[in-house]
């Protein structure tokens, strides 16, 4: 299908979910939704095989994404509480799931090889992508080449008889004339022919059956796994970072409008509808922030719940005074802590970097006690964020940690600013300040988990926007401009070894510590040890 234009609310500010990582589990959640599709709702079995070069092969279980493909095959919802035994729950329902790993080759390292089965004894293959942040593409259905991003109602269609032109003008004929067609695209496998179908709605064709199955072998509805819908035809206010810098009348808005000139555009919704939307994620952090300063637990996590405590030494005045820090060190790691729990968040911009964002904005407006510019300062934040998944990622398997914790921090410091008052120039200095504090930086998680140093990470994000932020509302220059950064940044990931890109190889995983962790001890409070 098209390439769907990056969207705040599909791309950078969500998915809600619950689960370690948005990449492992959030994105295997949408491809299992989608494969449930495939099957019919009708699943028996699902085999899943991953690459022994990508970051799957060794954190698979530990990152969820077997729970996350447990849990869209088995049709539920991935907010649901029983969530974290989905796998048991697809099991009781008749479903098995089988994960390898194979040596075969893929250009990406969050690759999915998929073969499924119904309850018929109808075998299906697929083989997919997550892309970082929740997003996904599928790349092949049943041998022929797609790209499906889960944005719009797809019909997929096999013909039985490739040589019949009749079938084919039958079909197509049909499709244009159903309410909410949008684009159709021919692929062949070498063999055989198959068509794609888009669709802003779910199309009715219970009444053409009879017709289809008389020319095709076989066809399926995809239904859309994101919040918002594709609009590959959107006239946009402006289609890039470098675009928008040029335009002279555009740059006199702050940032947040621009944000939200850029949605509505992209999206097709009213302002109130926007609003109201990001009103919802900032409720959900508020309430997740709270959860997590309450005290949390989860029997499979390295650390537990520790942001209570450092709340408490924050109250009784043994911390060292730092102005909003503190409370925004609090917020971003109960955020975590939440993660961690297996507790709803929103991935902002990924789920291992869920409590730098969030912890920092809502940190300073709690502790200034004013909320009056909190959303103005998540639109901000969220423009830096569309530029991000425009030219470079947010996947750590793909650039390291400097794509979400990274990114995280720079967009936070663009709502630092835009929460005081400043430019959208400075909001975009100060991003690209914030990446080039962190260029270069690894992911290297102990035990396979997105806990350590995920965690302190977050919280050094948070202290990464604040000294961006007021280094350039204090008049200091970025000097490298925010579309550079942001290039480089990727360029500079793509330079670090697989190694050190969320495979758990090398690195602070690499450690004794880490090493006698991941060989049994689950848990610091289990053990009662230091290290």
């Amino acid at each position: 299908m098209q390439n769907s234009i990056p969207t705040i609310f599909n791309d950078v500010l969500g998915p809600v979910m619950r689960g370690p990582s948005s990449s492992h589990t959030a994105g295997s959640y949408r491809i299992g939704r989608l494969l449930r599709d495939l099957t019919g709702n009708q699943p028996k079995s699902a085999i899943f095989e991953f690459h022994t070069g990508g970051s799957l092969a060794t954190t698979h279980q530990t990152q969820g994404s077997d729970l996350g493909l447990a849990t869209g095959l088995a049709g539920l919802d991935i907010l649901d509480p029983n969530m974290p035994d989905a796998l048991a729950i697809a099991k009781n329902a008749g479903i098995d799931i089988s994960f390898l790993v194979k040596d075969y080759a893929a250009d990406h390292p969050n690759t999915y090889k998929c073969t499924l089965t119904d309850i018929f004894g109808n075998q299906y293959n697929a083989k997919a992508i997550s892309t970082g942040g929740g997003m996904i593409k599928v790349i092949s259905l049943m041998g022929f080449p797609t790209d499906i991003q889960g944005d719009e109602n797809v019909l997929f269609a096999i013909f039985k008889d490739d040589s019949d032109c009749k079938a084919r003008k039958s079909i197509e004929d049909i499709m244009i004339n159903i309410p909410g067609y949008s684009n159709c695209e021919w692929v062949n496998d070498g063999f055989r022919n198959a068509v794609l179908y888009s669709f802003s709605e779910v199309p009715d064709i219970q009444s053409y059956n009879e017709t289809f199955e008389s020319f095709l072998q076989l066809f399926r509805i995809l239904k859309p796994v994101m919040p918002v819908p594709g609009n590959s035809g959107a006239a946009l206010p402006f289609s890039s970072l470098p675009e928008l810098m040029q335009n002279a009348d555009l740059m006199t808005l702050p940032a947040s409008k621009l944000a939200r000139l850029f949605e509505q555009a992209r999206s097709g919704y009213t302002m109130e509808q926007l609003n109201g939307m990001m009103d919802n994620l900032i409720a959900i952090w508020q309430n997740s922030i709270l959860v997590g300063l309450g005290g949390t637990s989860y029997p499979d996590r390295l650390v537990g719940s520790q942001s209570p405590g450092f709340t408490a030494k924050q109250k009784a005045g043994g911390l060292i005074e730092a102005g909003p820090l503190n409370t925004m060190i609090a917020y971003s790691t109960a955020l975590m802590e939440v993660k961690s729990s297996m507790g709803v968040i929103v991935a902002a911009p990924t789920a291992g970097a869920c409590g730098g964002l969030p912890g920092c904005l809502i940190g300073l407006a709690d502790y200034q006690q004013d909320h009056s510019s909190l959303l103005d300062g998540f639109w901000a934040a969220g423009l830096v964020g569309l530029f991000i998944a425009m030219d470079a990622t947010f996947a750590a398997e793909v650039a390291g940690c400097q794509a979400e914790t990274g990114a995280g921090a720079a967009m936070a410091a663009a709502g630092l600013v835009e929460m005081a008052g400043g430019t959208a120039q400075q909001s975009f200095d100060a991003a690209s300040m914030a990446l080039q504090n962190v260029m270069g930086l690894v992911c290297d998680p102990i035990a396979n988990r997105v806990e350590i140093p995920c965690l302190s990470r977050n919280a050094n994000a948070a202290a990464n926007a604040l000294t961006s932020a007021n280094m350039i509302l204090g008049g200091i220059q970025a000097v490298i401009p925010l579309n550079e950064s942001i290039i480089t940044m990727f360029k500079v990931g793509q330079l670090i070894p697989s190694s050190l890109r969320c495979t758990a190889i090398c690195g602070l995983s690499d450690t004794p510590t880490a090493r006698r962790l991941e060989t049994g001890i689950n848990s610091f409070e289990q053990s009662g040890n230091k290290y």
